[in-house]
């Protein structure tokens, strides 16, 4: 059984690779080679737990990356996120439809964003203290609100089943890495969830892309 000291804060990554059959696909000629093969119980058992963990840890700094291939958008998110209040805080820049949006609180029902370049037409309706739009989410058509759909969904106050994860279609053990001087072991998990898991554990990274493969975070 492993045992974890309750922590605050630790840091999570998330970041783009771009999808190829199925599988995540990262860094240059360098990159490490694959050693997949079946998860042992143990791995599953690990995997398992990670998104339980991350909601005892309570919350995370995260940096987001994802894009949209058909358009060519993409967003760039840097910030904290409360697992326990489902309640987000981040800094973005962006290219395409998301572009203008420079900051952002957000919960499950609710984002604000923050739009400076709209600041004087505000300010010409009387709304001069007014710095926030506020809309309902919707992570079936913006990246953005995908993007942040995704962050608070690493979190789960129940732990997984180890032998559903075993037995789902894709799930491996892919290799071992060095992930910012930090020995790593790569998951994935069905066919476009990948982690990266410390010794003890601790989530640093994750990849998703939707099922198309088209929208590679």
């Amino acid at each position: 059984m492993r045992h974890r000291h309750r922590r605050v804060g630790h840091r999570a990554i998330v970041t783009v690779c771009v999808a190829t059959l199925g599988l995540a696909a990262c860094g240059g000629p360098g990159a490490p080679k694959q050693t997949e093969r079946p998860l042992t119980i143990d791995e599953a058992t690990l995997l398992a737990s990670v998104q339980y963990d991350n909601y005892q840890d309570r919350g995370a700094a995260f940096e987001v990356a994802t894009a949209f291939i058909a358009t060519g958008d993409t967003l760039n998110l840097q910030g904290v996120v409360d697992w326990e209040r489902h309640v987000g805080y981040a800094i973005a820049t962006a290219k395409g439809a998301e572009s203008g949006i420079t900051e952002l609180y957000w919960t499950d029902n609710v984002v604000l964003e923050r739009r400076p370049a709209a600041d004087p037409i505000l300010q010409s309706m009387g709304y001069t203290s007014v710095k926030y739009f506020a809309r309902p989410p919707d992570a079936t058509k913006r990246l953005l609100d995908r993007a942040l759909a995704i962050v608070l969904s690493l979190a789960s106050t129940e732990r997984d089943n180890p032998q559903l994860i075993q037995q789902k279609e894709g799930s491996a053990f892919l290799r071992p890495d060095t992930l910012r001087d930090t020995t790593t072991n790569v998951f994935r998990y069905g066919l476009r969830t990948i982690y990266w898991l410390d010794n003890s554990g601790v989530m640093l990274r994750f990849e998703g892309n939707a099922t198309g493969g088209g929208v590679p975070t």
